[in-house]
């Protein structure tokens, strides 16, 4: 089963890149992101994926906005500004207590990475940083440091589970569905960062967390879950809200 789920991947992304050939505006972000970048570019990139965390993207445009309304567009810029003013500009993508807490710490490192030789932190380095999980911490590899790594999100973990029919995908370490992507997947990190933003285009697009649209979706002819959920009650269960176990975090 392992060899069978690992070998679909590459054909799940080339599905994926068939269907969405022409670009969606929230799926143009993601390509957009994966394409060369200034060092301002670079900053919006790494900014926007702490202030995207429990929002959507019309907030976080909103945010960004306001932060260079006021000239804020470097992470020098962000360590500059008053906290409490910092907040409010960015309370459009809520939590915004605890997001400018976190942008400041993302400020300090990576303006402590851009000094060192390589310029490239650790997968460690980045998970240390204030409300930067694993997830984050991938995203900034692939999107800022063109690091070939696999991304995992709740997309991620719903989406497979509903193709492959295996509601273990909601429970499975972070690091093992990333191993299965690896032995799959080309180790380049614009094909690893253009399969999650398929994924997060697909799974905003057609496959929602409640009422799926199977019946408009391209690939329900390869999804168990669009061609079997109203003959087998158990997978109805990928619908529901994920709660990933603490040992499997």
């Amino acid at each position: 089963m392992r060899e069978v789920i690992a070998l679909e991947f590459i054909s799940l992304f080339q599905m994926l890149s068939t269907i969405y050939v022409r670009i969606e505006p929230h799926h143009e972000t993601w390509m957009l992101w994966l394409k060369e970048k200034s060092t301002q570019e670079i900053f919006e990139v790494a900014i926007g994926t702490i202030l995207v965390q429990n929002t959507n993207w019309k907030n976080v445009d909103i945010a960004i906005s306001n932060l260079f309304k006021e000239n804020i567009n470097s992470f020098e810029e962000i360590l500059r500004t008053e906290v409490g003013h910092l907040e409010e500009l960015i309370r459009p993508a809520g939590f915004y207590k605890q997001k400018a807490r976190s942008l400041i710490s993302l400020s300090k490192a990576f303006s402590s990475y851009s000094s060192r030789k390589d310029g490239v932190p650790s997968r460690k380095e980045l998970i240390n940083i204030k409300g930067v999980g694993k997830e984050t911490a991938d995203s900034l590899l692939v999107y800022c440091f063109n690091s070939p790594v696999p991304i995992v999100g709740t997309y991620t973990r719903r989406f497979f589970a509903r193709i492959f029919g295996e509601i273990k995908f909601l429970q499975l370490k972070y690091e093992v569905i990333q191993e299965l992507m690896t032995e799959s997947l080309p180790s380049d990190y614009f094909i690893l960062g253009k399969f999650h933003a398929l994924i997060v285009s697909h799974s905003q697009q057609v496959c929602n967390k409640v009422k799926p649209l199977c019946e408009n979706c391209q690939l329900k002819s390869h999804c168990t879950y669009g061609q079997f959920h109203k003959k087998r009650p158990e997978l109805i269960n990928i619908q529901n809200t994920i709660v990933i176990p603490k040992k499997a975090k």
